[in-house]
């Protein structure tokens, strides 16, 4: 069994309803007992699990029960090191409160200022290990938003900086995936958020290079060397432009111009079946 050392002194509870329906729902998180040692908690919390870098899970033979007892240990993410270093100082000589799914899990006396980020969660019942699990899911939630607000903070950037005369290719060869919302398996946005601003850029740039002829779009170009795109972007672009032209024989799509001259396609009512 692994030990961990945090300067608190934790009072193992059962799980315990915050109360009835009238209750407002709170998120998972360490919270101030404002009185007593767990009849009422803060409104705001002090961190909550979205705010936690890492979790590991211990487990041992309780000495009160004789049952099994676990341990859930973590750090706050370097961010919120310093709220709880100051919370816990604040708190020396009284209890905080985590809770999990509006309900308190364990109410710890605080008896040092906690400057390492550390904090332990204890308890028993098996419930921990779902709690535990469900905790892990927060945490790995908030790597994905993190992550995706980055990627598209910096693809934003990259727009601005695009010109007319910037080559244009994507950090990867041009594919649909290249392109998707994020990585089916990690739920990352990795480099797509770059890649489609890079590819919505090239679009354009060929837009102005389509022209009609019975009824379907023609693209008068030859090589992506000619708008200053790549050419795997190149030949993916064309390959849409072949797609629209089909939707256009199905009847899906029709063919416009838009306000600055150029070509596009939109979809075309359906008539609807009584």
């Amino acid at each position: 069994m692994r030990t961990f050392t945090v300067l608190l002194v934790t009072a193992s509870l059962a799980l315990t309803s915050l109360g009835g329906s009238s209750e407002p729902y709170r998120p998972n998180g360490w919270y101030y007992i404002t009185s007593g040692t767990q009849d009422s908690l803060s409104a705001e919390p002090i961190v909550t699990t979205k705010d936690f870098a890492s979790i590991s899970l211990d487990s041992f033979m309780s000495e009160r029960t004789g049952g099994m007892a676990y341990q859930i240990v973590g750090r706050v993410n370097d961010q919120s090191i310093e709220i709880w270093a100051d919370a816990t100082e604040q708190s020396i000589g009284k209890h905080i409160g985590f809770v999990c799914n509006n309900k308190v899990v364990c109410n710890p006396l605080v008896n040092a200022r906690i400057e390492s980020g550390n904090f332990a969660i204890s308890g028993e019942g098996p419930e921990f290990k779902a709690m535990y699990r469900q905790i892990q899911e927060d945490i790995k939630n908030e790597e994905i938003a993190s992550e995706h607000k980055k990627a598209w903070e910096e693809a934003r950037k990259l727009r601005a900086s695009i010109t007319d005369t910037t080559f244009l290719k994507t950090k990867r060869p041009m594919s649909d995936d290249a392109i998707g919302p994020y990585n089916y398996h990690t739920g990352l946005n990795e480099d797509r958020a770059y890649n489609q601003t890079v590819y919505t850029i090239a679009i354009d740039r060929a837009k102005k290079f389509l022209s009609v002829k019975n009824d379907q779009l023609v693209l008068n170009l030859k090589s992506g060397a000619e708008i200053n795109i790549a050419e795997d972007l190149f030949q993916y672009i064309a390959g849409l432009f072949d797609d629209w032209n089909k939707w256009v024989e199905e009847g899906k799509f029709k063919i416009i111009q838009t306000k600055e001259g150029y070509y596009d396609i939109e979809p075309t009512p359906q008539k609807r079946n009584n």
